[in-house]
């Protein structure tokens, strides 16, 4: 089947299709014209060993057995060279026309076979094989028509004596050169512009090929990118996930800065914070060894001074340089010589600025607008996980003082209630199962109020574990016993201010209705005498600094 392939002519050798589009087509003509002759010279081989039987007829018919063979190889050949296969098919051509010539001297059948050599020869090799063709076929005629002049050569082609009859032969050669001369001609120029447009198709072939790598290399590059913005996007998202989890700052911003020189395949990137003065941004993380170094020396940069991480603070704004050499602003860290690109973004939580983070690369132009947003936007993640850290602090701080205040408040007034009261406590035995000689084991067990201990319950029990539900039981009853407990003191303490509103609303009336400053006085001694635990009470108007003695209401002998 591969070998039928090769024999198409739409099937093109390797060495032709180099050549370009007119070489296929001439080549494909070409094969064309061997595999007519070849199964036309079949047919002429098969009528001349019919009709060609006498033995004086054997060389004509050998001749034409050996020329069928050779057209056959011809076309079978692929791999031979174009022009010998060409020049092949030309040679048949000619060599037909001379046969009809010496056969039977007619040149009207003769100069057509000629004209067609002609057209053949300028399809197959262009304008400078035609002129050949057309001068050997003129002169062809030329000599045929001289030639039957002599009778030696009458003796030998009588068919010549056809040919010169007069000036045929001359007006055949004119003839032939003349249409072979337009036939050639209209050829060569409808190849030549069949030629230029093939040209021309195939630069647009060129062209469009070379626009369709351009485009699929674009489509890749864009492909690329879009892979890595989505990476980045990807490792800013994890980020924030990072920055929400992790409870310690230095190991989020340790992490941080990890990822972010590895997934943006960068040099170096560092978080540089605010010190308490403001007026420095101290390193806090920092990659590789450089950065190790760095924190180790407690590497610091001044705020607005002559770096891009002081003026990236001090303006509030992040600042590139896609080419550290022409940078006016910038510290050149002997740590980190090979930085090529830098960038410098603020961190920021609110309006309040906390510091900077850098990001270098040893590649000049390293970094682009999307770049730009992308770390800008981590940069922000680290000022709300730090603002958000400053704060549960500063939560957490309040919430321990509270707590403190809490537990002071409650050991302060159980322990004014208890004064009050005296010994607070109760004992109950059940005498249904209280055995005196029996083993005993004794539970003490707190009783909290707001996870403060306000005192506590001895159980005195015939076992040594409860099971499960009597101490989910007496848990119950306990946090229900310090509710109450609690309520009651509450009750208490309202109580006791009720008293001392209704006592000055009281001491308040007596002093709108007394109309002097005597009996001001005395409305003040009398309620504040009153009081359970005061004894006595003296009031007296006197300078400051002079000493007073209990004597009696306003001066006078006290009354009962």
């Amino acid at each position: 089947m591969r070998f039928l392939n090769r024999l198409s002519p739409r099937y093109t050798p390797p060495a032709i299709a180099t050549r370009g589009e007119l070489a296929i087509l001439r080549d494909s003509i070409l094969q064309s014209m061997l595999l007519l002759f070849s199964f036309l010279g079949l047919i002429v081989v098969a009528l001349a060993a019919v009709h060609l039987s006498l033995p004086a007829d054997m060389p004509l018919l050998a001749a034409y057995v050996l020329l069928y063979g050779l057209a056959t190889i011809t076309a079978l050949a692929r791999g031979l060279p174009y022009r010998l296969r060409g020049h092949f098919v030309l040679f048949l051509v000619y060599l037909l026309a001379v046969s009809e010539l010496f056969e039977s001297g007619q040149l009207g059948e003769v100069r057509m076979m000629l004209i067609v050599f002609v057209t053949i020869t300028a399809v197959l090799f262009g304008y400078r094989g035609s002129i050949i063709a057309i001068l050997l076929s003129t002169a062809t005629i030329v000599a045929a028509g001289v030639l039957g002049s002599r009778p030696e050569v009458l003796a030998w082609f009588p068919a010549f004596e056809n040919i010169h009859r007069g000036t045929d032969w001359i007006t055949s050669a004119f003839t032939l050169l003349m249409f072979s001369t337009v036939v050639s001609g209209a050829i060569v120029m409808i190849i030549n512009g069949l030629e230029m447009n093939l040209r021309r198709q195939e630069a647009l072939t060129q062209a469009l090929e070379s626009e369709r790598v351009s485009l699929e290399n674009r489509i890749e590059e864009r492909t690329a990118d879009l892979s890595r913005r989505l990476a980045q996007l990807r490792t800013a998202s994890s980020l924030t996930r990072s920055m929400t989890s992790l409870a310690d700052p230095d190991e989020m911003l340790r992490q941080t800065v990890e990822l972010i020189r590895e997934s943006f395949d960068l040099y170096y990137v560092g978080v540089f914070l605010l010190d308490e003065a403001g007026q420095n941004a101290v390193l806090h993380a920092g990659t590789g060894e450089a950065g190790r170094q760095m924190l180790a020396d407690g590497h610091r940069l001044a705020v607005g001074g002559s770096s891009m991480i002081g003026w990236c603070i001090a303006n509030r704004k992040a600042r590139v340089a896609l080419d550290v050499g022409a940078e006016a602003v910038r510290f050149s860290n002997p740590n980190l010589p090979l930085t090529r690109s830098e960038l410098a973004l603020p961190i920021l939580a609110g309006d309040k600025v906390l510091g900077a983070m850098t990001v270098q690369s040893s590649k000049p132009n390293a970094f682009d607008e999307d770049d730009i947003t992308v770390l800008q936007g981590i940069a922000d993640g680290l000022g709300v996980a730090l603002e958000n850290d400053r704060l549960y602090n500063e939560t957490r701080q309040s919430l321990e003082e509270i707590r403190a205040f809490n537990r002071e408040y409650l050991q302060r007034s159980w322990a004014e209630t208890i004064e009050s009261y005296g010994e607070l406590s109760y004992q109950y035995d059940n005498a249904a199962l209280a055995d005196p000689t029996g083993p005993t084991e004794v539970l003490e067990i707190p009783v909290l109020l707001r996870n403060e201990e306000i005192g506590q319950i001895i159980l005195e029990t015939d076992r040594a574990q409860l099971s499960k539900d009597e101490t989910n039981l007496i848990e119950n009853i306990i946090n229900q016993t310090a509710i109450a407990l609690e309520n009651a003191r509450l009750l208490r303490e309202t109580e006791q201010r009720a008293i001392q509103e209704q006592k000055l609303n009281e001491l308040t009336a007596h002093f709108s209705s007394a109309l002097s400053i005597d009996e001001i006085l005395r409305a003040a001694a009398q309620d504040l005498g009153q009081l359970p635990s005061v004894a006595g009470v003296a009031v007296r108007l006197s300078p400051a600094g002079a000493p007073t003695r209990l004597t009696g209401g306003n001066g006078k002998e006290p009354t009962a």
